[in-house]
């Protein structure tokens, strides 16, 4: 990564982040490390003495931003020697898989503190490339609550992890001390789980906080101005979760939404961020695809161990008999994929619903949070789910970048390209607002005025124009 200079972008379709349409003839000029203007063709860039980029017909659009990640999950389903040996270069590629991607900024919803933090120092510092990262730290969950299948690490254990993916608490004195130690370790969100039921075979009720325990992590949050998201998965959580004023609902319910709830949704200006694509896992059709991926290209975003891990998780659902035998499932985590069957749809369609009602839609992918969401690849697969749900192309788009800024509270400086704004920006083979498969083929990605990928100083810009076929990870 090099110094930010000064350039000047031309020959493109242009979409801003809000549009309902590509701009074309414009030229967008890159001082350091903000868009300086919007100019009417590259002549008066090229007499002041900007490095012009023809782009060749690429569509050039705001970096994308993903709602919900997990960066420092090592893609394992036990942990394993080899697997933390292996977490630090898996947690390295995750970050670049999202660079590579376009994914410019994240928000991390759950992930070991110190890993974050010496994550969040390398991508800084310019040593790795990888998106800016907005962080929860642990999640905040009761004794045996959702994450059901997440165990309390040892010392040992939890010294070589990073800290506890998930913080357990009891009381409304625990449940303050635990959100007070997340800020003191740099989040800048709260992250919890209210979800009376489990989504995985036999697993049955889960508690959820009392009501003085969720006062407690709200009254606490707010004390320090941190926003809380919140990971629900049926009507009983959401309501529950909106009485106490949560900010963002990630996965959302699998069963429809009342009008009367999504009215009261939207006066209350809370967002949704559904990562259908995680919830779609009782479609053959994505785990087929995610077992192609993995066989093809798996070794170029997963570490040796984690690559195991994941075929062999994956060969659960596509090789062996499902549901696997009772005493099976009880020892070990299985979705259940009947119940994520039936309630995609219904999720689908509380999209449309929140949106009808006037209330806000956020894109998140949910990479990392399951052994085979991977990065690079659920981002793509929530965009075009989003589409289904009736949204346009360019409405998901817009999501994708001013809307999940907004969400995030990072619309002042991000989400769109206008002078001023950091000139976080990718340019993509093809228009994405006729086609979303277009988003497939990120091809330069430039994040705070560095090239992360694709450089034209660094190799032929027309070789790249000519190979605009090439196959990414899918």
């Amino acid at each position: 990564m090099h110094n930010p200079r000064s350039y000047a972008f031309y020959n493109m379709g242009l979409f801003d982040g809000e549009s309902e349409r590509l701009h074309h003839g414009k030229c967008v000029v890159v001082e350091g490390k903000n868009i300086l203007s919007i100019d009417e063709g590259p002549d008066a860039a090229k007499s002041a003495g900007f490095i012009t980029i023809d782009l060749n017909g690429f569509t050039l659009m705001p970096g994308l931003i993903d709602c919900h990640v997990h960066l420092t999950m090592p893609f394992m389903t036990h942990v394993t020697r080899k697997a933390i040996m292996d977490l630090s270069t898996q947690i390295e590629r995750n970050a670049k898989v999202c660079i590579e991607a376009g994914i410019t900024t994240v928000r991390d919803a759950g992930g070991f503190p110190r890993r974050l933090m010496s994550l969040i120092t390398e991508v800084n510092s310019g040593d790795l490339p990888g998106p800016r990262i907005i962080r929860c730290n642990s999640s905040i969950t009761t004794p045996r609550g959702c994450p059901e299948w997440v165990p309390y690490f040892n010392p040992l254990v939890r010294y070589f992890m990073g800290g506890q993916y998930v913080e357990r608490v009891k009381t409304p004195s625990e449940a303050k001390n635990r959100v007070e130690e997340m800020v003191r370790m740099g989040a800048d969100w709260i992250k919890i789980y209210c979800q009376h039921k489990s989504t995985l075979l036999g697993r049955g009720d889960l508690p959820v906080f009392d009501s003085s325990t969720f006062k407690a992590i709200m009254d606490t949050a707010r004390r320090y101005k941190k926003k809380v998201c919140c990971r629900i998965s049926s009507i009983k959580d959401l309501k529950y979760a909106m009485s106490m004023g949560v900010n963002t609902f990630e996965h959302g319910p699998i069963e429809e939404i009342p009008d009367d709830t999504a009215m009261e949704f939207s006066a209350k200006d809370m967002v949704l961020n559904p990562t259908l694509a995680c919830l779609d896992l009782g479609d053959e059709s994505l785990w087929a695809m995610l077992e192609t991926i993995v066989n093809k290209h798996g070794k170029t975003f997963l570490e040796p161990e984690p690559l195991r891990q994941v075929k062999e998780y994956i060969a659960i659902y596509r090789e062996r008999p499902y549901p696997p035998p009772e005493e099976e499932y009880l020892k070990r985590p299985y979705i259940d994929k009947p119940l994520l069957s039936r309630g995609f749809h219904l999720a689908l369609a509380n999209v449309g619903k929140i949106l009808h009602a006037g209330g806000r839609i956020g894109v998140a992918s949910d990479s990392g949070g399951l052994p085979a969401a991977f990065f690079g690849v659920f981002y793509p697969e929530e965009l075009k789910r989003l589409n289904r749900a009736g949204l346009t192309p360019a409405q998901v788009l817009a999501a994708a970048t001013s809307g999940n800024a907004s969400i995030l509270g990072i619309d002042h400086t991000l989400g769109t390209i206008k002078p001023g704004m950091t000139a976080d920006l990718i340019a993509i083979d093809g228009n994405p607002l006729e086609n979303l498969d277009a988003m497939k083929y990120v091809k330069i990605v430039m994040k705070g005025g560095n090239f992360m990928k694709g450089e034209p100083e660094a190799a032929s810009f027309q070789s790249m124009v000519m190979s605009r076929h090439q196959i990414y990870m899918h």
